[in-house]
């Protein structure tokens, strides 16, 4: 026993190891956090467990990882911009995904993507059984003019949607070699249940075109040549473009004009709310606090059941960069999203910068893009992710 504990004790711990643990431990505070278990736990418990995670990975980067001295004064002044934005806005969203982002040398890729699938899928069928015995609330939204929406114990029906387009995604990643129309045929099948049960149609129609562009990446893999290519070589170029789009879009927003006005309607309101983000607030250089009050939880369908009053909510990612976490954080986001499509495309990796098209396409109008417990996907910047090759038999060639 004594030679056991000796021999526990003398193992050496690795910087994977210390990630893993704290992704593990993230993402089962962060998801109880999204549903409503949060009315027996509250916000503390997850406040504090972001607390330990920034600490832990900071504690990586410094004594375990292996950075050049210009390395790691690049991720500390990046660390500690994302510390000042935090502090003003008072969101810790910001420096938890920058510390994750910032200290995945010697990590996995895909057992970062295992690790998330596995751990988010039981605790969702957890949190969606336990609304269904009447553990935790169920949450029902009823509109006129459209189906009745339920949450299934997430914060709200469009969370809902976002968990399934995220873990689909995931499931996308680790299945590429295999996908085959069996797998998307299940994908569309289970768009169509989602839209039944939440009617949150802007995360069905990210699913729609994550079908669509998984079969041109399949396709690009297996003809060099073909045109699939060139349009998978083009993904990249996504995340600035849409970003740009979505914050003009917002910014010169006209409630006179009947096309705004249409297109207002299709994104329920987004535009008019961000416009108003603009109007109340400056744009910031590193983050503001930002008072919003969403439809998620009891306090959001209390306001949901007075006809919305006092409900305001920047629901564009990019708006949120912009307007709560400031204009550099913007860049810097920006800047990874795009530096982890281009160095995949040029691995030929095609099954990563296709799953990056989908979530910049989805952050246009859903707010995830900094929320780990959703999109793991930006942590792919400094883990370790090698190129897949379809024609090889055997494991994915991820690791």
């Amino acid at each position: 026993m004594k030679e056991k504990f000796q021999k526990i004790w003398t193992t050496k711990i690795t910087g994977q190891q210390v990630y893993i643990f704290s992704l593990v431990l993230y993402l089962f505070f962060a998801f109880l956090q999204n549903s409503t278990f949060h009315a027996y736990l509250g916000s503390r418990p997850f406040n504090l467990v972001s607390y330990l995670v920034v600490g832990l990975l900071v504690f990586k980067i410094i004594f375990l990882d292996d950075y050049s001295s210009i390395q790691r004064g690049i991720i500390f002044l990046i660390l500690i911009l994302a510390i000042i934005s935090w502090l003003k806005s008072k969101s810790n969203l910001i420096i938890v995904m920058m510390a994750f982002i910032l200290s995945g040398q010697g990590v996995s890729f895909r057992k970062v993507i295992k690790y998330y699938y596995n751990i988010t899928l039981i605790i969702f069928a957890v949190v969606v059984t336990s609304s269904l015995l009447g553990i935790i609330k169920n949450l029902i939204f009823v509109v006129k003019g459209r189906a009745i929406r339920y949450s299934l114990g997430i914060v709200y029906p469009t969370d809902l949607a976002a968990r399934v387009l995220y873990l689909l995604l995931a499931h996308a990643f680790l299945n590429f070699e295999k996908l085959n129309w069996k797998y998307y045929f299940s994908y569309f099948l289970i768009d169509v249940v989602l839209m039944k049960i939440t009617n949150a149609r802007l995360s069905v129609l990210c699913i729609l075109i994550m079908i669509v562009a998984l079969i041109i990446a399949k396709t690009a893999s297996n003809y060099p040549d073909g045109i699939s290519r060139l349009f998978f070589s083009m993904y990249w170029m996504a995340a600035p473009i849409l970003s740009f789009l979505a914050i003009i879009a917002t910014y010169f927003y006209d409630g006179e004009n009947h096309i705004y006005t249409k297109v207002n309607h299709l994104l329920s309101g987004r535009l008019s709310y961000g416009s108003l983000a603009f109007y109340n607030y400056r744009i910031p250089l590193l983050g503001q606090k930002v008072v919003e009050h969403g439809l998620g939880g009891n306090s959001g369908l209390r306001i949901f059941h007075h006809s919305n009053q006092g409900y305001f909510f920047i629901d564009s990612s990019y708006m949120r960069l912009l307007m709560i976490y400031g204009l550099l954080m913007l860049l810097i986001v920006i800047g990874i999203i795009m530096t982890i499509s281009i160095k995949a495309t040029l691995n030929k990796n095609f099954v990563l910068p296709t799953v990056m098209l989908i979530v910049v396409i989805s952050c246009m109008v859903e707010q995830h893009l900094l929320e780990l417990s959703y999109n793991p996907f930006l942590l792919a910047l400094l883990t370790s992710c090698k190129p897949t090759n379809y024609r090889m038999k055997g494991k994915f060639n991820n690791e």
